[in-house]
């Protein structure tokens, strides 16, 4: 059986910086092999950037795709780059302690020059009382000669109560390692509190919704916000 899951992800009260200051995304061990991923992700202060993404699990350790990124619609919509990605799962989070796998990700902008280069760790758990997340990230950014290189992560811990998952997410950019701050910023934190509710809907879908609130701690990144999800799979 094929599944095909439609997230929604919002991010409210950006500014003007870019997403390589905003708070990070948290990236999960799926699609499995027969079944389709695509999501569709947005900020909706600044440049207002919206991205969709694609996902194809070839079978239950790898999935490929790719991702489209664009500003507006303002003044327009207008094509800011496109993406290659790789998922490699080393085991299911819901059968062993621990599932681990290796995201990676290619990006091109107008004239295909590569703007991005990232590589994931990412490593997840879910059972019936916990679902604990973790993304450790490495990424490279260039454009018009200026680079930079740095580490962020996300990480999430949630907690089963009345049917729904309560707890707290958390982000930020690391360590700096080379570059332009531009690039690869450095210093900014953010947690918040979290809850995600999941219901099955129809005979073969199930609805999962999210909020979370990610205040900025320290640093000088995008400033405290609300962020939602809904995610359709069926």
């Amino acid at each position: 059986m094929n599944h095909f899951t439609l997230a929604i992800a919002t991010c409210l009260s950006m500014n003007s910086f870019d997403f390589a200051h905003a708070q990070e995304s948290l990236d999960q061990l799926e699609p499995v092999g027969g079944e389709k991923q695509i999501e569709w992700l947005g900020t909706f202060g600044g440049d207002r950037e919206h991205g969709l993404e694609l996902l194809v699990g070839v079978s239950d350790r790898l999935a490929i795709g790719g991702e489209i990124e664009f500003e507006g619609p303002n003044n327009g919509l207008t094509l800011d780059e496109a993406s290659a990605i790789l998922l490699y799962r080393f085991n299911d989070p819901k059968a062993t302690a621990v599932g681990f796998g290796l995201m990676g990700e290619v990006s091109m902008g107008r004239g295909a020059r590569v703007t991005a280069v990232e590589a994931r760790g990412i490593a997840e758990n879910q059972n019936e009382r916990w679902w604990l997340q973790g993304n450790a990230i490495l990424r490279h950014a260039r454009e018009g000669g200026r680079q930079g290189t740095g580490i962020a992560y996300s990480v999430s811990i949630q907690r089963s109560v009345a049917g729904m998952w309560i707890g707290l997410e958390a982000s930020g950019h690391a360590v700096r390692l080379g570059g332009q701050r531009e690039f690869a910023p450095q210093g900014n934190h953010y947690t918040g509190p979290s809850v995600t509710i999941e219901r099955d809907f129809g005979a073969e879908g199930e609805i999962e919704i999210g909020l979370a609130w990610l205040h900025r701690m320290t640093g000088d990144g995008v400033p405290s916000a609300p962020r939602a999800f809904v995610q359709y799979t069926f």
